[in-house]
């Protein structure tokens, strides 16, 4: 598909891409409808036998690294390599590589066979990921690891040395989500505590940002998709009375933005 600075969302309900998705049981369903909401058309595929053909007729590629098992991390790989030979582009979500040295190391072999367009993760996963001291609680970052004024300068000029060094983008989740390539960087406050209250809206993301990766370049897709779920978290809130009636209304303010 054609690389284009318009709307991603206008490209992507026109376009129809195709997104091979390899994530987690946990948030799978709503991974897949959180696609179709975009514009997209998900496929859910892991099987080890089908993977590399499924991505093959694919226009991006999803892997997650949450709730890893020994098929993903079979069927994983070999989707990388395919999407390499045929320049489909990737999302990588690091979830959990700062809490597990199987995820970390897994991480860094999928690297190591192609790096990803896109790299998303917490602050604690990116800080890991790049050599640093991370104090990550489980998939969630720590609280030493947050974004402030006082290390904002600093975490940008390690991390677009980063994107450098690994010729890739970062979508950095947290209050405050920082996307940052070789030569540009943004800071996003849209959001809302709510969305951190029910399971799945990290994974969701990551998807917003793999199926915007299949029509536009990964900065815009990753500064997009994190506006614009943001957004919809912060109307969710305001139509919503706890998390059950959130999640629904989460999906449908997702859909209806212009």
């Amino acid at each position: 598909m054609t690389v284009n600075q318009t709307n991603p969302r206008q490209l992507t309900r026109a376009a129809q891409p195709l997104i091979h998705c390899i994530t987690n049981p946990i948030s799978i369903h709503d991974c897949a409808n959180i696609i179709l909401a975009a514009g997209g058309r998900p496929i859910m595929a892991e099987h080890p036998a089908e993977v590399a053909e499924i991505t093959r007729n694919s226009h991006a590629l999803a892997l997650n690294l949450g709730n890893i098992t020994d098929a993903r991390m079979k069927s994983m790989p070999e989707s990388l390599k395919t999407a390499a030979s045929l320049h489909i582009p990737v999302m990588l979500d690091l979830v959990g590589t700062a809490c597990s040295n199987l995820r970390y190391e897994f991480a860094q072999k999928l690297m190591n066979i192609h790096m990803p367009e896109l790299l998303k993760g917490n602050m604690s996963e990116l800080l890991a990921m790049s050599g640093q001291t991370a104090h990550a609680i489980g998939i969630d970052a720590g609280v030493q690891d947050v974004l402030t004024d006082a290390n904002r300068s600093h975490l940008k000029e390690l991390f677009q040395e980063k994107t450098s060094q690994w010729n890739t983008t970062l979508l950095i989740t947290g209050k405050e989500d920082m996307i940052v390539s070789a030569n540009k960087c943004e800071f996003i406050t849209n959001g809302t505590p709510a969305m951190s209250q029910i399971t799945g809206t990290g994974c969701m993301l990551g998807m917003i940002c793999a199926t915007y990766l299949a029509v536009t370049d990964p900065f815009t897709a990753a500064l997009s998709a994190a506006r614009e779920f943001g957004t919809a978290g912060e109307r969710a809130e305001k139509n919503s009375s706890g998390p059950g009636s959130f999640q629904t209304e989460l999906f449908d303010q997702f859909y209806n933005l212009l």
